[in-house]
């Protein structure tokens, strides 16, 4: 298996992911919005990852498998992580109390370990399928 040494679209993912930054710090506190925010800064930070160490390089097919599922359980409880952080952020710039409910703090506590297992098992599946397709 081969590593792409670039990402197609990732410049178009990243210029996205600039102005829905700028959009999302100037609105209110939302649960979907601040889980875009994490899961879209999560994809982009596994992005920059893989062209950085991985891209061109040949790993096995065992190795490649294990590296798609990890990246995608590393990518499930990120997205949770920066949810987090995303949170923190938006509760200190809005100085006017808190941005989010202890419910919606819970739930993303709560389907954090269920994000990284299913990221973790589409991961694998999209290396073994990758490693299926005879990609050498």
């Amino acid at each position: 298996m081969v590593f792409p040494e670039k990402i197609p679209g990732f410049r178009l993912l990243f210029g996205l992911w600039l102005v829905y930054t700028a959009v999302w710090i100037s609105l209110e506190g939302a649960l979907v919005q601040v889980v875009i925010m994490g899961t879209a800064t999560a994809v982009l930070l596994l992005g920059h990852g893989w062209q950085r160490w991985l891209g061109g390089r040949r790993v096995g097919r065992r190795v490649g498998v294990l590296i798609t599922a990890v990246s995608g359980g590393v990518l499930g409880a990120g997205s949770g992580l920066l949810t987090f952080a995303f949170m923190a952020v938006k509760t200190g710039l809005h100085a006017h109390g808190p941005e989010f409910a202890q419910a919606e703090i819970a739930w993303v506590w709560g389907v954090l370990p269920l994000w990284t297992a299913v990221w973790l098992l589409i991961g694998l599946g999209v290396g073994l399928i990758w490693a299926g397709t005879g990609n050498k």
